[in-house]
């Protein structure tokens, strides 16, 4: 079984970095929200939800999958309004129920 504290520091570790990045770095400040309201919406994360996401997230297939997502996110062509719609929309793609946009 996984750890789910573990799985949600490090994901909320992973968005603070990307709205670091893109607040102080790329100089993109809605950027910068849409992964500040993804970190601080992981605890609401469905423990399935992100177990899934997690399992296809480790599949070196699937990273490419979430580095276009934060490409998106990073471009302003997508503002998810929390984690649980980012993994939800990863889980889509990874699995092939995604629709290309």
């Amino acid at each position: 079984m996984r750890d789910i504290i573990e799985d949600r520091r490090v994901l909320r570790m992973q968005f603070e970095a990307f709205a670091h990045y893109a607040g102080h770095e790329s100089g993109k400040p809605e950027s910068a929200y849409c992964f500040d309201a993804l970190a601080a919406s992981v605890d609401d994360v469905s423990s399935e939800l992100l177990e899934t996401y997690v399992g296809l997230f480790q599949k070196t297939e699937h990273r490419k999958i979430g580095s276009a997502l934060r490409q998106s996110i990073q471009q302003g062509l997508w503002s998810p309004k929390n984690a649980t719609e980012y993994m939800q929309r990863f889980i889509a793609f990874a699995s092939g129920t995604g629709a290309s946009s």
